[in-house]
């Protein structure tokens, strides 16, 4: 866990990507950011609702598919009363982007106002799309467009630049790179953003962050690691006797020994794919 406390990690060209996102907010009328479902508290950027303010704005949760059931739909309640619209988007059901195509061709700005006295069509709405690394935006924007139009990857900083794309005759989006906050004060949180593959592998040491998830799911998910690991001994003096344990389950083996380093690279990684089960990291 002291590891975790000392991390202090926020590149550069963050900053230069909030700038970028700054000036093309003036050409937008709405906001849509993408939360992790596992995490919607922890992958929602705070700061970012000073810099968006006085714009139209939605939540979509992603990889819905993920995320404990019962947390999901708390944590939907509790951004519904704290005045935020929040959207399920599940990929594989064609209407969760129509509603929210709908939600957004309802949206008025004081322009559409004096247009609609007029009697005169509706300028084009422009929304850019935010979040955290790797949460989903991409994806998120093909599904919508109908077409492979933002490019898609699976590690945090692919997006670059802000590129405006076409979702319908009357909608636009702009697609922007990930941003994460300058700092966050609560190192659990960033722990958390490493587990849900958000900041790069190498920002929390292996040992760190797979301790820190397997004594997270001791707690909050016990059942699903006897059920995917066998009988575990939780009583031991330290997580690495429990990584051994898995090890020997799966005969992970490096010259003659059990090898602990592949086990918490697989709890790492069988966590992220849903292999164990639908699982959420905020409470």
């Amino acid at each position: 866990m002291n590891q975790i406390n000392e991390i202090n990690w926020y590149p550069g060209h963050m900053q230069k990507a909030i700038r970028r996102i700054q000036e093309k907010l003036k050409q937008c009328d709405g906001v849509i950011e993408i939360c992790d479902a596992r995490a919607p508290f922890s992958s929602y950027p705070d700061y970012l609702d000073k810099i968006t303010q006085g714009k139209a704005k939605v939540v979509v949760f992603s990889k819905i598919d993920l995320a404990d059931p019962v947390l999901f739909e708390k944590h939907k309640a509790q951004l519904k009363a704290k005045g935020v619209e929040p959207f399920s988007y599940d990929l594989r059901d064609k209407k969760s982007g129509k509603e929210l195509l709908r939600y957004l061709s309802l949206v008025r700005t004081s322009q559409d106002r004096r247009f609609e006295k007029l009697k005169l069509p509706l300028p084009i709405k422009r929304f850019i799309v935010l979040g955290i690394p790797n949460v989903g935006k991409s994806t998120f924007i093909n599904s919508i467009a109908g077409k492979k139009k933002a490019a898609v990857e699976n590690k945090p900083g692919k997006t670059r630049a802000e590129t405006l794309i076409h979702v319908t005759d009357k909608i636009y989006v702009f697609d922007a790179p990930g941003v994460l906050e300058p700092n966050y004060e609560d190192k659990n949180v960033i722990a958390k953003l490493a587990l849900l593959g958000s900041v790069r592998q190498d920002i929390l040491p292996l040992v760190a962050l797979s301790d820190y998830l397997l004594d997270f799911l001791k707690v909050h998910y016990k059942e699903n690691l006897l059920a995917r690991y066998g009988n575990l001994d939780f009583d031991v003096e330290d997580d690495e006797e429990v990584f051994l344990q898995i090890a020997k389950e799966r005969q992970f083996m490096l010259n003659g020994q059990y090898d602990s380093s592949r086990a918490r690279v697989t709890l790492l990684t069988e966590f992220r794919s849903g292999t164990l089960g639908r699982m959420s990291l905020d409470e």
